[in-house]
């Protein structure tokens, strides 16, 4: 045995000896243990292309790894940074394998056995690759920045989605007191929670959003990162629940206090008759002339409670619709005329501005009619009693399947604090005697009936807007 093959057979690595004509000249006792499945092609004399082959078909070394051992071998003899990234596992271990000159032109195959912070090292890489897959699959809106000059240093593919690809974290606030308060309260805790603010998206748009951030250390410094969720959506559907709530909510009111208001109108429907009645009479008869006008105003006022006695009637008889297809514009200027007929407002403009070819609705004209002419008055008289503004527009268009008709005014408006209640029964704003407090609540049952809906505009600077949205009639078969 010689020198080399005695210093060899010591080595606790496996190492493996090749000549000049890279054919195999001796192994230790830990390579013929680490290669024990390819023992027959271990001994003396068997060339280097045989043995890697032989590794390959039994499942040792991969096509790939015995493509780059034959390359350095040939090309690279003593790069061993060239099989730096090369590692086989053989007898339960992960092993880099080393081609070394010798003595000789020939050279060794030496396999070094990774240490311990090697496999972690394995590890820790092959975690940061599926953290790399996890955060890009991820549907969450995700960023990362530094908390001194707010610079990005992370953003998930959502987020740039959602807030554009600038540079810095400061960016996507709308308003920087919303980013003073979050830091105040992200700094004693490190966290914040469901945190409500106005964001902007990358093309400049406000939206209302959900911040959750927590606040680590990263190289040495403080980053924030934090999940930003878009609520729009959300509170559009909990904006529609609110007002279906609503809806339904004055629909049984209506109900409940039209079938009581129809008991009471029962009960005074017979006594007015007589009242009426004999009003009448008393007029046709020879009276006094100092009579004449209390008589006069008795009778307008017995015929006044006749009315109101009638509109209680009204409120609870389920009367049907009588619908039929009919023109938008035909609806309006028929409510503008009749009030126009009716009213003798001249210092009062109410013009009507309607969208060029207006689709169609299935209504009960009537009752429609009704509602739209029970607006115009009401902004009218609005303006007349209080001596603010001095015009009304009607306007139409469709939208979204519907046909959207506003009724706004410039006049003295109605105060949020009683906004909620105009649509209530027996509401009214009038001196006494000038309303019933009614006709708002009979519009909103006739426009419920057809399916559709009026509200009133929130929050103007300046007069009052009502709403009124109706179902387009479906296509003619």
């Amino acid at each position: 045995m010689t020198g080399i093959e005695e210093a060899v057979a010591l080595a606790s690595e496996p190492i493996g000896i090749f000549d000049a004509d890279s054919q195999l000249v001796t192994v230790n006792p830990s390579f013929r243990k680490a290669f024990s499945v390819v023992s027959p092609y271990l001994s003396t004399g068997t060339p280097w292309n045989v043995f890697l082959t032989e590794c390959v078909r039994v499942g040792l070394l991969s096509e790939a790894a015995a493509v780059s051992l034959r390359i350095i071998e040939e090309r690279y003899l003593g790069r061993t940074d060239l099989l730096s990234e090369l590692q086989i596992g053989l007898a339960g271990e992960e092993w880099r394998p080393e081609l070394v000159e010798v003595s000789g032109d020939g050279f060794a195959l030496v396999l070094r056995r990774l240490a311990e912070g090697g496999r972690e090292d394995k590890v820790a890489s092959e975690l940061e690759e599926l953290m790399s897959k996890v955060l890009l699959a991820c549907p969450v809106c995700l960023i990362m920045s530094r908390i001194g000059d707010g610079r990005v240093l992370y953003r998930s593919p959502a987020a740039t989605d959602l807030l554009g690809k600038g540079f810095n974290s400061l960016e996507h606030f709308a308003n920087r007191e919303d980013r003073a308060d979050f830091i105040t309260q992200l700094l004693p805790t490190a966290r914040v929670d469901d945190m409500h603010i106005t964001a902007r998206r990358g093309d400049g748009s406000e939206f209302p959003a959900l911040l959750s951030a927590r606040l680590i250390d990263y190289r040495g410094e403080d980053v924030i990162v934090a999940s930003l969720e878009d609520l729009t959506e959300r509170l559009a559907a909990e904006a529609e629940i609110e007002r279906q709530k609503k809806k339904i909510f004055q629909f049984e009111k209506m109900s409940a206090l039209g079938e009581l208001l129809a008991g009471i109108a029962h009960e005074l429907n017979n006594p007015l008759s007589v009242v009426v009645g004999n009003a009448h009479l008393l007029l046709e008869e020879d009276l006094d002339t100092s009579l004449i006008p209390r008589v006069e105003k008795l009778t307008a006022s017995a015929e006044r409670c006749v009315r109101i006695v009638r509109t209680f009637l009204s409120m609870v008889r389920d009367r049907p619709l009588s619908v039929a297809r009919v023109g938008t514009a035909r609806l309006v200027q028929g409510a503008v005329e009749a009030f126009r007929a009716e009213m003798d407002e001249p210092e009062i403009n109410v013009d009507i501005d309607l969208q060029p070819d207006l689709p169609d609705l299935l209504v009960d004209e009537v009752q429609v009619v009704q509602v739209l002419m029970n607006l115009v008055m009401n902004a009218v008289q609005a303006i007349t009693a209080s001596g603010t503004g001095s015009r009304v527009d009607v306007t139409a268009c469709s939208i979204d399947g519907h046909v959207r008709i506003r009724v706004v005014d410039d006049g003295p408006g109605i105060p949020r604090e009683i906004a909620a209640q105009v649509f209530d029964p027996l509401f009214t704003t009038k001196e006494a005697g000038e309303g019933t407090g009614l006709g708002l609540a009979l519009s909103h049952r006739i426009v419920l009936a057809h399916g559709g809906s009026i509200d009133l505009e929130a929050e103007r600077d300046r007069g009052a807007a009502f709403v009124v949205d109706l179902p387009v009639a479906p296509d003619p078969a």
